[in-house]
């Protein structure tokens, strides 16, 4: 997500509490059973379609505590099922109004207590994540899903490092493949963000993304949200439409070697297992708190999440790029941030 940062023992996580039967889910509106592998060379690998009653945990993790993603957001992220339910064949991911206790560290910070309530927030909801359950070097990441609206709401779909090679946030990288906040208001309407982060330590970190306009409403309408994720290059698709791309020529990562810094000089950080992780925040550093204006409960609803590996080449993932708009130039992005 964007916007984050890190002390130097607190990685990005969050979540709290119980578990409570929900029945205010939304109608279903857009489940579907297509099955629309881009080119015959991608290999399906892992896929979650959520066709059981429940979330699959053998393929997600939950996250649960109150500590803000280091964004200032303003959640508790839980495991309830008020909060995260398959239902309909899709999975329901629900912000909701309300107060609630929990954590004030991050899980994988060496002093995370699950049994720590002293935080209080006054919105919940959840956030998902594959890693050991799932985690990929290079690949197609598609994910079906129609998303929520109004001020403070922050959806996003993205993937972090599974081991940490090059050091803390962002020295391993992150690849956002879809955000969007306040949509449906003022000037973010109805546009998607597709981001890396990079670089050297805060506040000296890097990021590099584009804004998308989609053709319909992203709270109206599902989309395919994708990444084509190959050696030394990052392409960002909606509906199959090519939209964006970045290259090891632009980004870059700075790491430790026998006591000296060193920067990199091939595809760093974007070469090593990442993993997906689906949530949605309320507030936070970009999009800011909710309003009276904003309705709860806010939903995310995701019709699946498949991964896809190029057969053409197993090592370096290259050779299936799908629907490349030549128009499109590498490293030139429509939003360059330096938070």
């Amino acid at each position: 997500m964007q916007k984050i940062f890190f002390s130097s023992l607190i990685f990005l996580s969050v979540l709290s509490c119980t578990s409570n039967a929900d029945t205010s889910i939304a109608a279903n509106t857009g489940k579907s059973n297509e099955n629309n592998v881009p080119s015959n060379q991608w290999e399906l690998i892992w896929s979650d379609e959520f066709s059981g009653s429940k979330i699959d945990t053998t393929k997600w993790t939950f996250l649960k505590n109150c500590f803000g993603g280091g964004n200032n957001e303003l959640q508790c992220y839980t495991d309830r099922t008020k909060n995260a339910v398959v239902k309909n064949g899709q999975l329901h991911i629900i912000a909701r109004k309300e107060s609630i206790r929990g954590q004030a560290k991050d899980e994988e910070a060496a002093d995370y207590n699950a049994n720590d309530v002293s935080v209080t927030r006054a919105y919940s909801s959840a956030r998902l994540r594959t890693k050991t359950k799932g985690d990929w070097k290079y690949g197609r990441m598609e994910i079906k899903a129609k998303m929520p609206q109004g001020q403070g709401i922050w959806p996003a779909i993205w993937m972090m490092p599974s081991e940490w090679k090059y050091g803390l946030w962002p020295r391993s990288g992150e690849i956002d493949i879809f955000e969007a906040i306040n949509s449906n208001t003022g000037i973010f309407g109805n546009k998607i963000h597709g981001t890396l982060h990079y670089g050297d330590f805060p506040p000296k970190n890097s990021l590099t993304g584009t804004e998308y306009t989609p053709t319909t409403n992203i709270w109206d309408n599902f989309h395919r949200y994708s990444v084509e994720w190959e050696e030394g290059e990052i392409r960002w698709y909606v509906d199959n439409v090519h939209f964006a791309t970045q290259t090891k020529d632009a980004w870059f990562t700075l790491y430790d070697d026998n006591g000296k810094t060193i920067r990199s000089q091939k595809a760093e950080p974007f070469d090593q297992k990442f993993h997906l992780i689906l949530n949605l925040a309320v507030g936070g550093g970009w999009p800011k708190a909710p309003t009276s204006a904003t309705h709860f409960p806010q939903q995310m609803d995701v019709d699946y999440v498949r991964v896809y590996r190029c057969n053409v080449d197993l090592t370096t993932g290259t050779g299936c790029a799908t629907n490349i708009d030549p128009e499109i130039k590498p490293n030139t992005p429509t939003t360059v941030k330096s938070e």
